[in-house]
């Protein structure tokens, strides 16, 4: 018996003389008849697939030896007609705003390029919107500060005498705010240079209290914003800082005119001093208020300074509806930050999500823009709101603007927030390609209750073989995107002179400045005078203005919603709406179209119940006060 494992060799099958076994022949010629039927499929394939698109092609009348064809250097759009006739007409010398930003020739430096801005506040309390315009001096005679009351109708200058005027700074961006929650409006100046805080003494007079409070800083600050980010009942601040432009400015010549004319050698060409990539970034500041008033500086252990940026606006907003303020920067030539609040009050801590949101937007981003313009549709038009701030940001020429629409995604029982860019499909990115976006508004000009988009613009390019004293900044028109429902279209061309002209424009400011119920603009000018644009609408829509009341730290970042008598409903964000280096009046004006009843609002204000206010009156003003206030 043999093992079941043999040892011996496999067993040998016997040689034949006769020629390879004949199976192994068969299976070769079943190999090249199955590879020949293949090769034939494939060919028939490609026929009548090429047959289908020669069929395609015919039908279409597609013409493809000229690829250019239907290509344009230029955005061409008709307008729709139905859109509203609506005109802005420049009042400023009317009602005596006379005045031109900066002081003697231009000297191709940043600073002086970048600014200025503008904001809209009652800083006297007598009921109509004053204006606050930085400017800038630095010893060179005039360029001060303007402040202009409004009485009426007329506006009279009183910088000097409110003691606001400060020939000696640089200023860059005004905010309003009652920091000591005194009743009183103040005002925060950001500068080239130590920012001013002036505290409102109630007397018509204002006094600078920020190197005594620990909110001076000592770099270069465009934006601000202010919220109470521990919801300890007081107001803090975030500014956002620059570059750290250190540059030796070349004295002026004997006799006057620019040390850098086109005739001087040492400033031919575009210089240095104009580019910000040439100069380092710098840390932002996060002021936190103390019980005496004063601020301490925590940026750094808060995880909020964002030293890879050269900041230039911020917003305070609630961006995930958690109930704690969160923070977007805009940076110029650096990505722009999402600093979320974690909700720990003792320590203050913001977390990085701008990549997880998808809004770190690495181009030149100058102003932004909050509002719920509505939930992004599968068509690409815009859905009822859904709740979630959107956010509009300026861009830097050949860079688009954006607008990042507000998504929540949920998979395996969690969500997150994600943000999408949707210019394109709302059509408002090739028509801006060409142009360089500073103060921006998200407001409804026509008050058809949808919300429009206001865009300045102003080149920091500069005019080729310009003869007349130095080279000068290009101009151009600034936009006025109208809301369809679905899409924008810009009535710029349309709405009267003043948008018809170019501007080397920058700060925008939005407020009901004439108290007819519609938004009437200001526009700052670079090295110009100011533009004050009333708006002539006579559409008959109706309106609806909220002022909010009670203590600041409530306030400051407070979702307002409305539901109009037909059922629509809107949303928007107090002191949310940021624009550049300015601030809109502190107020919301909803627009309502034709619907004539009774509205509801409901406020969410920070750290405090929310208030329901039904049955309000429309076409008129309503101060809403926080349940206990």
């Amino acid at each position: 018996m043999k093992d079941p494992i043999s040892t011996e060799g496999p067993t040998q099958r016997p040689t034949s003389t006769k020629g390879p076994p004949k199976r192994p022949a068969r299976r070769g010629n079943q190999r090249i008849r199955r590879l020949v039927a293949v090769i034939a499929a494939t060919l028939a394939g490609a026929a009548l697939l090429a047959a289908a698109g020669v069929w395609m092609d015919r039908r279409s009348d597609t013409d493809l030896a000229d690829p250019s064809a239907g290509v344009t250097a230029r955005f061409d759009h008709v307008l729709p007609t139905e859109a509203p006739k609506v005109e802005f007409v420049d009042v400023a010398a009317d009602w005596g705003v006379v005045a031109v930003h900066g002081p003697g020739p231009r000297r191709r430096l940043l600073p002086e390029d970048t600014g200025s801005g503008a904001g809209l506040a009652d800083f006297d309390g007598d009921g109509d919107l004053d204006l606050f315009l930085p400017n800038f001096g630095v010893g060179r005679g005039g360029g001060a500060n303007l402040y202009y009351r409004n009485e009426g109708g007329h506006f009279t200058e009183a910088a000097a005498e409110a003691g606001v005027d400060d020939p000696q700074g640089f200023a860059m961006g005004a905010t309003a705010v009652d920091f000591d929650a005194d009743g009183d409006l103040d005002l925060y100046v950001t500068q080239s240079g130590p920012n001013r805080l002036f505290r409102n003494r109630g007397d018509g007079r204002f006094e600078d209290v920020a190197e005594r409070l620990g909110v001076a800083g000592d770099g270069w600050s465009v934006g601000a914003a202010w919220g109470d980010f521990d919801r300890d009942g007081r107001l803090d601040l975030y500014v956002a800082n620059y570059v750290r432009f250190d540059v030796v400015v070349p004295d002026e010549p004997e006799g006057g005119g620019a040390a850098n004319a086109a005739s001087d050698p040492h400033w031919q060409g575009v210089p240095y001093t104009l580019n910000p990539n040439a100069f380092d970034p710098v840390p932002n500041h996060l002021y936190r208020q103390l019980a005496d008033g004063s601020f301490e500086e925590i940026a750094l252990l808060a995880g909020a300074s964002d030293p890879a940026g050269r900041s230039l606006s911020v917003t305070t907003v609630d961006l995930d509806g958690d109930g704690w303020l969160d923070l977007y920067v805009a940076n110029d030539v650096s990505p722009n930050v999402l600093l979320h609040n974690e909700g720990d009050a003792a320590g203050l801590l913001f977390e990085d999500w701008s990549a997880r949101t998808g809004t770190a937007d690495p181009r030149g981003s100058m102003g932004i823009s909050v509002a719920d313009l509505g939930a992004p549709g599968e068509d690409g038009g815009l859905l009822p709101p859904d709740g979630l701030p959107d956010l509009f940001v300026s861009h830097w020429v050949a860079q688009e603007n954006a607008l990042y629409q507000a998504t929540r995604t949920a998979s395996a029982g969690s969500s997150w927030l994600e943000y999408r860019d949707r210019v394109r499909p709302l059509r408002l990115a090739e028509i801006s390609t060409d142009r360089v976006g500073w103060g921006t508004a998200l407001i409804d000009f026509d008050l058809d209750g949808r919300l429009d988009i206001v865009v300045a613009n102003g080149s920091t390019l500069e005019e080729a073989d310009d003869d007349r004293g130095g080279p000068r900044l290009i101009a151009q028109r600034s936009f006025l995107f109208w809301n369809d429902g679905a899409r924008f279209h810009d009535l710029a061309g349309a709405a009267g002179v003043a948008f018809g002209q170019k501007h080397v424009a920058r700060g925008l400011a939005v407020g009901d400045l004439d108290r007819d119920g519609d938004p009437d603009l200001v526009m700052t000018v670079n090295r110009g005078q100011p533009l004050v644009l009333r708006n002539d609408q006579q559409l008959g829509n109706h309106w609806l203005l909220i002022e909010l009341g009670g203590p600041p730290a409530r306030r400051h970042g407070a979702r307002v919603e409305l539901v109009a008598a037909d059922g629509k409903r809107q949303i928007r964000w107090w002191g949310a709406d940021v624009s550049f280096a300015s601030q809109h009046a502190p107020e919301l004006l909803f627009g309502l179209g034709d619907a004539d009843g009774p509205v509801d609002v409901t406020v969410y204000w920070i750290g405090a119940p929310p208030s329901r206010h039904p049955g309000l009156r429309v076409d008129g003003r309503h101060r809403l006060e926080p349940v206990g206030s």
